[in-house]
């Protein structure tokens, strides 16, 4: 098994440094890179978990010449053949959210990032910016609440 990390995705964010630390390092750059290739056994679930925390779906995993998605990989890297048919296929697919901020209404008065300081920050610009797109699940429910809170309706939240 091997993983690789799309530059033109990650945002260095250092999650999956954090789930996988033997596999992944943020060390050289503001990227982060693969530092076990192959994979080894006892560090492959770590890194599958690692491509399924991944906040913008930087993390590929590899079995042979086959790129899997996390979703169709056991901690054992079994690959899951999944018919048409399946009602894995035929499932409606997961919500996803993503934000934005218009920079020509946000006042920059920071409710939004008091509230969600891990999706929205004030730190480069006047207004606030966004950090983490798309976003993490566990942030739904208080960038839902940012947006509502916004004095301006700045904030956009979109949900595919």
């Amino acid at each position: 098994m091997k993983a690789r990390v799309s530059e033109e995705l990650c945002i260095g964010c250092g999650v999956c440094e954090s789930v996988a630390p033997e596999v992944f390092s943020l060390e050289n750059g503001q990227l982060a890179e693969v530092i076990m290739n192959p994979i080894k056994a006892d560090s492959q679930a770590a890194a599958i978990q690692a491509s399924e925390d991944c906040p913008v779906e930087a993390i590929e995993i590899e079995n042979g010449d086959q790129v899997l998605p996390a979703e169709l990989i056991t901690t054992e890297t079994e690959i899951v053949e999944v018919e048409e048919s399946s009602p894995i296929m035929n499932s409606e697919r997961k919500v996803k959210m993503r934000t934005t901020v218009d920079p020509d209404l946000c006042i920059g008065c920071g409710i939004c990032e008091g509230i969600v300081p891990e999706v929205f920050s004030l730190l480069n610009e006047p207004y606030a910016e966004v950090l983490l797109d798309p976003v993490p699940e566990e942030f739904y429910d208080a960038v839902r609440e940012a947006a509502e809170e916004c004095p301006e309706t700045a904030i956009a939240v979109i949900e595919e």
